[in-house]
């Protein structure tokens, strides 16, 4: 049996008329229909780039890419006549919070990349197993969780600018790493390390960012930052995997290599030096964004 308790309110309106009028419908509907095109079209990118050029997906990423740009202006409209805003535009004003969301999109779209195009390199590359391959990625769990620990330690005592900086210029060499890498080359010259240093960014700047949010913004702000924050970060997955699968398919497929591995292994450099310019831009916007981030982990008293 499963009961909920009843929750009190200070308002006098009906439930039903407070959900007409206290939420967002044509913001949430907008939003909801632009960013499900715009995922679809690029699910079917990442599949094959040449189905960019299929009529339906064109449309499709026309209309998601005029939603999304008419999207601020709906916000703008709402706020003016004092109606409730779905992300009132005023949350971009604040730099701290802009320039988190931008790395952590470029982030999290260079970590699904590096994850991605890694176990490719092992699989049809390499020839290993899907177990040997997943083997091959236990450094990279064993650093995210140091990272972590070490990030819980370091919070109060370290600046938030120093941590996104040097994170993210440790996990910066991960992408050249792999983009030099032989066919055939030993595990523990390259991989191992690409695999070892990858996750260190991303663990660091998302605490780090959690904690700029909850700092830049009141108590009743931060749950609608914390929620567009984490919508970026996995709307970064589904971009950074279309953008470097097509790039990387497309590089192979130009490349005019007979041998199979090193036809596959040109287009994965490819990726891979595209990783490598996200994870560079990351460390530009967090040196640039965080100018004024402080020590955001000390207790107060």
């Amino acid at each position: 049996i499963w009961s909920l308790p009843s929750v009190y309110t200070v308002s006098e309106r009906k439930w039903t008329t407070r959900l007409r009028h206290e939420i967002d419908w044509v913001g949430a509907a907008t939003m909801s229909v632009a960013l499900g095109m715009l995922l679809y079209v690029l699910a079917m990118i990442s599949s094959s780039y040449k189905r960019l050029d299929d009529p339906a997906n064109i449309v499709l990423l026309t209309i998601a890419i005029v939603l999304l740009a008419a999207f601020p202006f709906w916000m703008d409209y709402q706020v003016k006549h004092g109606r409730p805003a779905l992300i009132p535009n005023s949350l971009w004003r604040n730099r701290s919070f802009t320039s988190v969301c931008i790395a952590v999109f470029l982030c999290w779209a260079s970590l699904n990349g590096i994850e991605y195009f890694t176990t490719l390199y092992f699989q049809k590359v390499e020839g290993l197993s899907a177990l040997q391959s997943s083997l091959s990625f236990l450094p990279h769990v064993v650093m995210g969780v140091a990272a972590n620990i070490i990030t819980g330690i370091l919070i109060a005592k370290v600046k938030v600018r120093t941590l996104a900086v040097v994170s993210a210029l440790i996990t910066m060499v991960a992408a050249p790493l792999m983009a030099t890498v032989d066919v055939g080359e030993n595990y523990w010259l390259a991989p191992f390390w690409a695999m070892f240093l990858s996750p260190v960014n991303p663990d660091v700047l998302f605490t780090v960012s959690n904690l700029v949010i909850s700092d830049a913004y009141p108590p009743e702000m931060q749950s609608l930052a914390g929620g567009v924050f984490n919508e970026v970060a996995q709307f970064g997955n589904s971009v950074g995997l279309a953008i470097t699968a097509a790039i990387a398919a497309s590089v192979t497929e130009h490349s005019g290599i007979t041998a199979r591995e090193e036809a596959l292994m040109k287009g994965y450099r490819a990726a891979f030096w595209t990783i490598f310019a996200s994870c560079t831009t990351v460390t530009v916007v967090v040196w640039l964004g965080l100018k004024k981030g402080g020590i955001v982990g000390r207790k107060q008293d």
